[in-house]
């Protein structure tokens, strides 16, 4: 091997320890980059369960009922400060060792549209909150019938002029458990009676609320929980 040649050789030798040692760092780098990354996941995990919940029923447009105590629920982190603000007033409750809380709110007189802000580690504010009469309407198919379908035509001038801000539904969504029950309802919003959504709601229920509402001159809130051919014991409780 001649004096060139053993000088290439030392030369391409050098390199690959020098680009080893440069890999070697590099992976040595993204190793710590790695766990620091999954770290910062964990502590987003952890915070984003640990984050103040409400269930679907307390949401934006919702209906509360007039002249009776109210339980406002829902979850946080266990033993955790929740503070409720409503109508100028301010409530309190802690979280207990499964995440759950209940404020209780005192009486209230019909009205709206009001705002409820809920604190905890975070903030939810729900806009657009009436108080009035709120009524669960629930049956089989002779209360599920919606004024879509058959009823449509029936029922034509009454959907193309229906605008009733203060009359909303609440669709409770079909789903099946057999095994436990449900803290919170797959989904769900409060709908105003209007042109646009009233084909989604019951009939009897829509007509009953419209009713209501013509006499009491305050906001109607329905729930619709109805499901046709559903048996009697599907809506007992467990222990009955």
């Amino acid at each position: 091997m001649t004096m060139m040649d053993r000088s290439e050789l030392f030369f391409h030798i050098n390199n690959v320890n020098l680009y080893l040692l440069y890999m070697n760092r590099v992976v040595r780098y993204f190793s710590k980059l790695k766990i620091y990354l999954l770290g910062i996941g964990f502590m987003m995990t952890n915070n984003s369960i640990a984050q103040l919940r409400l269930p679907r029923l307390i949401s934006e447009g919702m209906v509360l009922q007039r002249n009776t105590p109210l339980n406002i629920w829902g979850w946080a982190s266990p033993g955790e400060k929740v503070s409720l603000n409503f109508r100028g007033r301010s409530f309190n409750g802690v979280a207990d060792k499964l995440g759950k809380w209940t404020i209780e709110l005192p009486v209230q007189k019909s009205g709206g549209p009001f705002e409820m802000k809920i604190s905890a580690s975070n903030s939810i504010l729900i806009k657009d909150i009436l108080v009035g009469e709120v009524w669960l309407c629930s049956g089989q198919s002779n209360m599920e019938q919606a004024m879509s379908g058959r009823l449509k035509y029936r029922y034509a001038d009454e959907i193309a002029h229906a605008d009733f801000p203060q009359i909303r539904q609440f669709l409770v969504p079909d789903v099946y458990d057999f095994k436990k029950e449900r803290e919170d309802l797959a989904a769900g919003s409060w709908r105003p009676a209007s042109s646009g959504s009233i084909q989604e709601f019951t009939a009897v229920g829509y007509f009953f609320a419209k009713s209501l509402y013509q006499k009491y001159h305050v906001p109607i809130g329905i729930l619709n929980a109805s499901l046709g051919g559903s048996p009697a014991e599907a809506w007992m409780s467990e222990n009955a």
